[in-house]
């Protein structure tokens, strides 16, 4: 009994230093699988239409999401109610693919009252024909609009992904794997270095 007891207190004694070095503490997490439409809304603008149905995709089932810019412009917005705290650090990932011209493609954060959005914005994205992973680090995540004017969102009550014209037509987009995934902290920046100070020459009256 005594060396089990042992053994846990240097297990735990070895795991100490990869904590206190930042290193994450969890792995991936499965925001959603996109098995099914279901838990998603379409909220089109007026003059868009859109629809949403689940397909086979690259592993199990993916989310087809059809589009059509019928004025032109607007956007195609399908939106998932959550409850998800946010690690310091973090990146999101999913998988696309696309039959479109390029659009916008917006991927947005909303806190519980939902007037809040942070957001990260690729402007005339290019969907590739075959499978690829568009990834998001929280850096890349920018406060966009809400009356908070700003600061770090720690708790995620919705999350949408819009295709917003760019190109403007129709096109069908296909998502697969949602997942967030804690990082080590960033490293602090560098202190300033004091710039040299060049001696003072007096000149003799």
């Amino acid at each position: 009994m005594r060396d089990l007891i042992g053994w846990m207190v240097l297990a735990v004694a070895l795991a100490l230093p990869a904590v206190a070095a930042g290193q994450p503490a969890d792995g991936p997490v499965l925001v959603d699988g996109f098995e099914t439409a279901a838990g998603w809304t379409a909220q089109p603008a007026d003059g868009v239409e859109m629809r949403l149905t689940a397909e086979p995709g690259e592993t199990g089932d993916a989310l087809r999401v059809d589009f059509r810019f019928v004025k032109g412009g607007g956007y195609a917005v399908l939106r998932r109610a959550l409850d998800l705290e946010l690690p310091a650090n973090y990146r999101f990932t999913f998988r696309v693919r696309g039959d479109c011209a390029p659009q916008n493609l917006e991927f947005k954060l909303l806190d519980s009252t939902g007037a809040n959005v942070w957001w990260r914005n690729q402007r005339d994205f290019a969907f590739p024909r075959e499978w690829r992973t568009v990834i998001i680090r929280r850096r890349q995540i920018e406060f966009a609009w809400g009356p908070a004017g700003g600061g770090e969102l720690r708790r995620v009550a919705a999350l949408e992904i819009a295709i917003t014209a760019g190109s403007g037509g129709r096109g069908t987009v296909w998502l697969d794997r949602l997942e967030l995934t804690p990082l080590p902290p960033p490293p602090a920046p560098e202190p300033p270095v004091a710039a040299a100070m060049a001696p003072t020459r007096v000149t003799p009256n």
